[in-house]
């Protein structure tokens, strides 16, 4: 029953049929993103969002006769890459639009939330930023792993910290994806943030098991338990920073090999993980 009732109104769709891997396109996908714009954005937006399309992406945009350029058929039948900038270019089209007062959401908002949603029903291995840029999807507890680290990050003392991390996510977002770079980053990130909490001029097993060790322990008070499981997982940090000095400093050969795409994927969550942790303990610092 209580199953019954949680799936009550949706589509017969979302609830029985099999996700599966998710797809790098779909013709449902591309009809919803055209039925909405011929829904909501074709009276009002159309000169823009074409224009938009010819001169930042150099879309060519099927024109019929009387009917003039459509759009919708970009998203209906144009090249993938014409699609997925599109979206953005919709979003920057609708945004500085000053008839709708900050009570309100603007059409930037609606056309951004309506996306987001079509990629998880439909299933599309994509992700919006907040901006409506379009990023691969790995999972979704990669996501969340991103969004709160960027959010603990969201400290102008952790400028450099979250600039190095975002990067990591760039070069796994590019195009081919350079994991190397991507696992260098995330281990800038932590770098830096070792930097700002015990002053040290670079990160090293010996920096982990001595200095930033001694830091994090001396925020904890009178727990012997605490402290004696916070220091074995310290001394796993040691390990991770130990084991990535293969990726940091290059490998004996003439073309050095980049990690997987899914080794890359875990120490960049593990990498995440510790970040977050460790700016935990920076913050309980400051606070003494």
């Amino acid at each position: 029953m209580n199953e019954l009732t949680e799936e009550k109104g949706k589509r017969f769709s979302l609830v029985y049929l099999e996700r599966g891997v998710p797809a790098r396109d779909r013709q449902r996908f591309r009809n919803r993103l055209a039925a909405y714009y011929w829904e909501y954005l074709h009276k009002g937006f159309k000169d823009e969002i074409v224009k938009a399309m010819k001169r930042e992406a150099g879309i060519e945009v099927p024109y019929y006769g009387n009917s003039g350029y459509s759009p919708s058929e970009v998203f209906k039948n144009g090249e993938l890459r014409d699609v997925l900038d599109s979206i953005t270019l919709v979003y920057q089209v609708l945004l500085p639009d000053p008839r709708f007062p900050d009570s309100y959401k603007s059409p930037a908002q609606n056309w951004h939330s309506f996306v987001s949603r079509v990629l998880h029903e439909e299933n599309v291995g994509y992700v919006l930023d907040e901006s409506c840029g379009v990023h691969y999807l790995v999972d979704q507890e990669f996501e969340r792993n991103r969004a709160s680290t960027l959010a603990t990050l969201d400290n102008p003392r952790y400028g450099g910290v979250r600039a190095a991390f975002e990067d990591a996510f760039r070069h796994l977002d590019s195009d081919p994806k350079d994991t190397k770079a991507a696992v260098r980053s995330i281990f800038e990130s932590l770098e830096i943030l070792t930097k700002i909490m015990v002053k040290s001029q670079n990160l090293s097993r010996k920096v982990v098991e001595s200095t930033l060790k001694v830091k994090c322990l001396s925020t904890i008070n009178g727990d012997s338990v605490m402290k004696t499981v916070i220091e074995g997982l310290i001394n796993s940090l040691a390990n991770w920073v130990d084991a990535l000095q293969y990726y940091r400093h290059g490998q004996e050969s003439d073309e050095p090999i980049g990690p997987s795409e899914e080794l890359t994927i875990h120490i960049i969550s593990t990498g995440s993980s510790y970040i977050r942790w460790l700016s935990q303990f920076d913050q309980k610092a400051m606070e003494r």
